[in-house]
């Protein structure tokens, strides 16, 4: 996962660092911002500009046309499609232009679309990383050996070795290794870093115990009934996992009309092409409007915000610890005589 984000990180900040030089020497970069300085080496600003966007295209934003590639493919239509289709067609356009004799291109749509989503890709990205992380921190949590009393004796083994109705012996200070009821003593335990409980909870004979909680004050006698997977603390990391690899409804309705909505594109696009020829504007006019309604069309603030979201608040709640246990059953107050 460090890999991928690194190489994502990689491919938005060539796309970023050019897409700059790329709007400076283009008529948007001329007009509006005044940049006067003259493009290296007498060549002119599209040409110019077709170098710095040589490495955006066929390195930074490779990964939609591959995307693309792969979904056609497979028969169908996706985000990856509206997004090659949106830079590549200004891009080929401009090459066009230029190789051509030179006009109006639109080199720095291209590099900027594809530094927009390569960003959100790369927090998407980012996100999934910190959730993933929460949950290493998650699984640390229990300690590596756990006390188990056995006969008079008593034996340090792998807490993963402990088995359920093993009488496990736990000193102040150390965390309870699996879940468990206390058998003998009293103490009080840190339970904060599963239930998110600021206090410590009072235990005594007969109470249920969490694993990775900590015992604070006394010495208790422990017997186990939940090990491995059954544990509270597994169970959360299980419920964290679940909630990352699921997908929110709007997620899934986005997926489900990825198709149509990729359809409505191309469509609207060259129909917005046609009628802008129609009307008699010129070529890159028209190209610009139907790259403009491919581009909005494409639903990325589902595709890219709600995944982040689900990996953000899932990574909090694992950080902040979350209760697994099930609350007890509402029952209405007890009634009185008393006015």
């Amino acid at each position: 996962m460090d890999e991928m984000v690194r190489d994502m990180r990689n491919r938005f900040l060539v796309a970023a660092v050019l897409s700059i030089g790329v709007t400076l020497w283009s008529p948007m970069g001329r007009d509006m911002f005044g940049f006067d300085v003259p493009a290296p080496v007498g060549l002119r600003d599209d040409v110019f500009a077709l170098l710095l966007s040589l490495p955006v295209i066929f390195y930074s934003a490779w990964i939609f046309f591959d995307g693309a590639f792969r979904a056609l493919r497979a028969r169908t239509l996706d985000m990856m499609v509206l997004v090659a289709i949106g830079v590549g067609s200004g891009w080929l356009y401009s090459l066009y232009v230029t190789l051509t004799g030179g006009g109006e291109v639109f080199y720095e749509a291209a590099t900027v679309l594809a530094s927009f989503v390569l960003l959100g890709h790369w927090l998407e990205m980012r996100a999934r990383g910190g959730a993933s992380e929460a949950i290493r921190t998650l699984l640390e949590l229990a300690p590596p050996a756990a006390v188990v009393i056995r006969g008079t004796e008593t034996v340090e083994v792998p807490t993963a070795q402990v088995q359920v109705g093993d009488l496990l012996l736990i000193r102040p200070g150390a965390k309870v290794p699996v879940d468990g009821v206390v058998e003998e003593g009293q103490s009080e335990i840190d339970e904060s870093m599963v239930t998110g409980e600021s206090l410590p909870v009072s235990k005594s004979v007969g109470s249920e115990v969490i694993g990775a909680s900590i015992n604070t004050t006394g010495t208790v006698r422990v017997r186990a009934t939940k090990v491995g997977a059954d544990t509270a603390l597994a169970q959360i990391v299980a419920l964290v996992q679940e909630a990352q690899n699921s997908k929110a409804p709007g997620q899934r309705l986005a997926d489900r009309a990825a198709f149509w909505l990729v359809f409505v594109a191309l469509v609207g696009g060259t129909a917005t092409f046609a009628i802008w020829l129609a009307l008699g504007a010129a070529v890159p006019t028209a190209l610009l409007f139907a790259i403009t309604v491919v581009v909005i069309t494409c639903p990325d603030a589902l595709g890219l915000a709600t995944p982040t979201a689900i990996m953000v608040g899932t990574g909090l709640g694992a950080k902040r610890g979350c209760c697994s246990r099930t609350p007890p059953p509402w029952r209405p107050p007890p009634t009185s005589t008393r006015w």
